[in-house]
């Protein structure tokens, strides 16, 4: 994820959930001083997250879980610095970052001078250099900025069309007329138009859906497209290329050859895909091969209960992996609440 990127969120709505509101964004502000800012930058965020972390969940370990078996009625976890635990219950929570997705031709080439948006960069290194950069969300057009400002010379190719959000950004000055009417018709920001935001804010009605219809909204809600203050760093700036694919890619001495869908070319130093994100199961490689089997899954995706309980009753996944039954919300900060309240209803039953 680009260091310098802006959460979509506004900053109500960026509140991670703990009994009595505890832990919410303004407690920390105010506990360190920090001010509000928005956009909300990454970097604060994170700091945010931290004190969370350290301030209502002390006993947790920073290592990376590195297998997840069972054995004799329980869960034992070895995290990568060879640290053991047993657990009756076992919350699966590792948000997107697993689950870039790679189509063809890029995913052949994943690590050989094609990256993903969301990857740590160290765009200098492109100085004077062509990158290219594929897909047209918040995640590239970031990418695509960051490359920019450090001179690299920058083209977005799109499938499609690029799409700027409308500024509708809550902390714009308005009356209390106005706020009273945006309010009521985005009562959140960045889960689409009205009244599919509403339904984003109700993970159970989105549930009941049937299946066609569940995608359809989702789809919908997730449209990619640009945020209004990253709209400035790329207009005038950066190369776009909309309605043309990239159907075939090869190794060439300086770099990558891209060969479009309307028969042009393209080189690059590098490449950078932004095309969304994919849950799979085998992505998590801590997950030992009898656990995974023991999952249920429907078109990929792991069929969960109302309280995020998957086919083992004792293994629940919350986050990106719960976005099939209840909707966008599930992957963001704003559905933490939802989450952990009826996470903590299943545990407690």
């Amino acid at each position: 994820m680009p260091p310098d990127m802006r959460l979509r969120s506004d900053w109500d709505e960026t509140n991670l959930s703990a009994p009595g509101d505890r832990g919410s964004i303004d407690a920390w502000a105010q506990s360190v001083g920090e001010p509000r800012e928005e956009p909300i930058p990454l970097q604060k965020f994170l700091r945010y997250a931290d004190w969370f972390r350290e301030t209502l969940v002390p006993e947790n370990d920073p290592s990376d879980v590195a297998q997840l078996e069972r054995g004799g009625g329980v869960f034992r976890v070895t995290t990568a610095a060879g640290g053991e635990a047993d657990a009756r219950d076992v919350v699966v929570a590792v948000g997107v970052t697993p689950f870039p997705h790679a189509p063809p031709p890029f995913d052949a080439f994943i690590g050989d001078g094609v990256s993903f948006a969301i990857d740590r960069q160290d765009y200098e290194a492109y100085r004077g250099r062509r990158v290219t950069v594929v897909g047209g969300g918040q995640g590239g057009l970031e990418a695509a900025a960051l490359a920019h400002r450090a001179g690299a010379e920058v083209e977005i190719i799109i499938r499609s069309q690029l799409r700027w959000f409308t500024d509708r950004e809550p902390y714009r000055p308005r009356g209390r007329l106005q706020q009273r009417l945006y309010r009521l018709a985005y009562p959140v920001v960045g889960y689409g138009p009205p009244p599919l935001n509403r339904l984003a804010l109700h993970p159970d009605a989105f549930a009941a859906l049937p299946e066609p219809a569940r995608r359809a909204v989702a789809r919908r809600i997730l449209r990619a497209g640009g945020s209004p203050w990253v709209r400035g760093e790329i207009e005038g700036k950066v190369r776009v290329t909309e309605g043309t694919a990239v159907q075939r890619l090869e190794r060439v001495a300086d770099g990558l050859r891209l060969t479009l869908s309307d028969g042009s070319r393209r080189e690059a130093a590098a490449v950078v895909v932004s095309a969304g994100f994919r849950f799979g199961l085998d992505r998590l490689a801590f997950l030992t091969p009898a656990v995974r089997n023991a999952v249920m899954v429907r078109e990929g995706w792991p069929v969960l209960d109302r309280h995020f309980r998957s086919s083992d009753p004792h293994l629940l996944f919350v986050g990106f992996a719960a976005e099939r039954r209840f909707g966008p919300i599930a992957r963001f900060v704003n559905g933490s609440r939802f989450s952990a309240y009826r996470v903590a209803e299943g545990l407690g039953g």
